[in-house]
């Protein structure tokens, strides 16, 4: 069973390996939204969608942790400060150790421009200024576990309906059914995007937007729409649920 994580009204998956086979086996997709040094990493924020079909096929549960220990925020400043002066004191060894090969050149083009100072002091001025490591640059530890003494409540099913609505759950089943691999289309104006395959190797084929079945469309809505898809080379599709069916319509964009 994978345990996903509720975290301020969202779903985390942290685990590496639960990761891998909602990925892999399952299609499920998630958004990956930790980083470090700009390189994307884990935890994997999950849509309401995704968390709703995992629990109806029991794949996974949902926790919730509460903390049995307060951190204030003078330990979480500590934490930083000493993880980046740990960072301060590794980075410098190496650029000494890189300086050092480097210096003769370096003092030689200095005496070019006329400083004179010596070699020690040029040697500990470029030290200083090439191993600045601040918070705003620093490596951030990928914290797959909480380590915390903590207590464990389950999420119910109601609680995570609750964050998105009837339609889009239904919309987002049939597509997943349809063998298709599903992910937020919020970025692109839609609902969702489809792919034909994992997204790391495909590009999306459609963005879809639910609406209500007995909703009606300006022609400047629909023609926005159509070029929305036009712009980004996907095909745009209108999703709607009546008596519990799923109905698309694609908008397509035919040059006179």
């Amino acid at each position: 069973m994978i345990k996903l994580t509720f975290i301020n009204g969202n779903v985390f998956v942290f685990d590496l390996e639960d990761w891998s086979t909602l990925r892999s086996v399952h299609r499920i997709m998630g958004h990956i939204i930790g980083s470090t040094n700009f390189i994307p990493s884990l935890p994997s924020k999950l849509l309401p969608e995704e968390v709703l079909l995992l629990i109806d096929k029991e794949l996974a549960e949902v926790v919730e942790c509460h903390s049995t220990e307060i951190e204030d925020c003078k330990s979480v400043e500590e934490f930083e400060n000493a993880l980046m002066q740990g960072q301060q004191q590794e980075y410098k060894k190496m650029r000494r150790a890189q300086l050092e090969t480097l210096i003769d050149k370096i003092v030689q083009m200095r005496r070019k421009v006329g400083d004179h100072r010596t070699k020690a002091e040029i040697f500990n001025e470029e030290l200083d200024k090439s191993s600045d490591i601040t918070k705003a640059n620093m490596l951030w530890p990928i914290f797959l576990k909480d380590s915390s003494p903590q207590s464990l409540s389950f999420i119910s099913k109601e609680r995570i309906t609750s964050l998105t609505n009837n339609l889009k759950t239904i919309v987002y089943r049939d597509l997943w059914d349809r063998g298709y691999y599903v992910t937020s289309g919020e970025k692109f104006g839609g609902n969702f995007l489809v792919y034909l395959g994992d997204p790391i190797i495909y590009h999306a084929i459609f963005i879809v937007k639910c609406i209500e079945s007995e909703r009606t469309f300006t022609p400047t809505e629909l023609v926005a729409f159509g070029r929305l898809g036009v712009s980004v080379k996907k095909g745009a599709v209108l999703a709607s649920v009546k008596d519990g069916c799923v109905s698309y319509v694609a908008i397509n964009w035919i040059d006179a």
